[in-house]
């Protein structure tokens, strides 16, 4: 399992310097739509932060963020032109591409996927053999429902060896809770939401990067049309997302405490500044430390395309250079 890392409060915030205002050359705020994947989460937190300290203002954008009903969703809302920018699991993305989308990766979330499968300590589960013939819960649009065919023959399973079970989002926790279903897929990242449900050392989890399955998570993505047309405002936007997660890095409570002053009723403040660690243990990597937050390894692009087309067949198999540009990607580095 991943190891949690101690979030660094002070140091390292020299290289948040504001960019000049009116970068993308409006003279007034471009009104922007970022959709998310899921209802406002840990992992979105950078996103309010930036916005609430004006970064997105700075850079000309007037940004609305959208939650979303999951990546499938997402994908075929920045496809039709309701959003301009999405936060998608990667392999739904490329899912996307192979059927025929035009959309590309701008920039990485998560550089290690935090799929992951949730069930009760005491459920007798301790390795992936064990989720053969178990009932799993899962919405329609979520990305694991991708990801499950790879997973399952990287560890000897049948694709068919669950029974996936249809819940809303913020269902799932419940839907193991009350014995509706023995598991769900879920994000590692929501591990204190779990927690919360099923009670403090009750938590049974498999992070499905412990188990072969190595490939890029969550990812910031665009129709590349807008982008040739608006790349200073595809920079822009990129500039003052990643320096949002450069100031939660170093300051969590912040970053909650914006996501949660923006969305209001319903935000468990405690259960996400819990979830921070996590989500940073999955998105400030060694890579990020050598290019920047973000940045996009064209290798683990390429293995992340191969993972998703092992799953199922496409009609297309988009490269990894068509798939993820650096181009517009500021260089932001992690606050330490």
């Amino acid at each position: 399992m991943t190891t949690r890392r101690t979030l660094i409060r002070a140091a390292g915030l020299g290289a948040l310097a504001a960019p000049v205002i009116g970068r993308t050359g409006f003279a007034q705020p471009r009104k922007v739509t970022l959709q998310l994947n899921w209802f406002p989460s840990a992992d979105h937190s950078p996103l309010f932060l930036a916005k609430a300290r004006g970064w997105y203002a700075e850079a000309g954008i007037d940004l609305t963020i959208q939650r979303g009903q999951g990546s499938a969703d997402t994908v075929q809302r920045v496809e039709i032109g309701q959003a301009e920018f999405g936060q998608a699991d990667t392999p739904t993305i490329i899912t996307g591409v192979g059927r025929g989308a035009s959309l590309q990766v701008i920039g990485i979330v998560l550089d290690k996927a935090g799929n992951n499968a949730f069930f009760k300590k005491d459920s007798g589960i301790t390795k992936p053999a064990d989720l053969a013939g178990k009932k799993v819960a899962l919405p329609p649009g979520d990305s694991h429902r991708v990801l499950w065919p790879a997973f399952a023959r990287a560890n000897g399973l049948s694709p068919e060896a669950i029974t996936m079970v249809n819940v809303r989002p913020e269902g799932k926790q419940a839907a193991v809770a009350t014995g509706q279903t023995e598991v769900s897929f879920d994000q590692y990242t929501g591990y204190p939401l779990w927690e919360k449900t099923l009670g403090k050392g009750n938590v049974g989890n498999l992070l499905w990067a412990d188990y072969g399955l190595q490939l890029y998570g969550f990812a910031y993505f665009a129709k590349p049309a807008f982008l040739a047309a608006n790349g200073d405002l595809a920079r822009g936007f990129l500039r003052a997302t990643y320096r949002g997660w450069a100031a939660a890095q170093a300051d969590a409570a912040a970053a909650v405490d914006a996501l949660a002053n923006e969305v209001g009723a319903g935000i468990d403040r405690a259960a996400l500044l819990e979830a921070v660690p996590y989500v940073m243990d999955l998105a400030i990597t060694e890579r990020s430390r050598a290019n920047g937050i973000g940045w996009i390894d064209e290798a683990l692009m390429a293995k992340t395309v191969e993972i998703t087309l092992t799953a199922q067949t496409l009609p297309n198999a988009p490269s990894a250079s068509a798939i993820g540009t650096n181009a517009f990607n500021p260089k932001v580095m992690p606050a330490a």
